[in-house]
């Protein structure tokens, strides 16, 4: 498999869970010389900036100081009602999409889709179909949340994530 050239690549945008996966994709850009100034995180709240359900309630801290550490900056984003919003989700549309910006907002988005029945805990599978909390509450999250900020219009964006083949 050939690597992708790092250096036509004008921004990077980690997936933080604060895990060992996302923790060593970031350590490997800066590793790499990928200068902190190109790097950005977001931590997915999966919980939906509520109380913990899913995430230890040490996570998004964890991930800060993590980031803090590092240099690199770090912005929350986060689905509206969290994990159990969505398992219980029985009627109605999809919750909207939360996220920071740099500029210290906090923008929403989405929400208003046709109403669905989801009533189901994921399942252990490679299958995003049957583990719906990596799609809706993660990839989802973040691909709406970059095509909501202007700032990544005309950019070359590498968006990494740390998902094992097994999962």
């Amino acid at each position: 498999m050939q690597s992708p050239d790092l250096a036509s690549y004008d921004r990077f945008v980690v997936a933080m869970s604060g895990g060992k996966d996302s923790i060593g994709c970031l350590l490997t850009l800066l590793e790499a010389g990928i200068p902190a100034s190109k790097i950005e995180c977001y931590h997915h709240d999966v919980d939906g900036a509520g109380p913990s359900f899913m995430d230890w309630p040490c996570t998004a801290e964890y991930c800060r100081a993590v980031a803090t550490s590092l240099r690199v900056p770090l912005y929350r984003s986060w689905r509206k009602g969290g994990f159990l919003r969505e398992m219980l989700r029985d009627g109605t549309p999809t919750a909207p999409i939360c996220f920071e910006t740099p500029i210290g907002t906090v923008e929403t988005v989405g929400g208003a889709g046709p109403p669905g029945t989801r009533l189901r805990f994921p399942q252990v599978s490679a299958d995003l179909n049957q583990r719906w909390c990596s799609s809706y509450l993660k990839i989802d999250v973040m691909a709406a949340l970059v095509r909501a900020q202007e700032r990544f219009l005309g950019q070359r964006t590498m968006i990494v994530t740390g998902e094992r083949a097994q999962e």
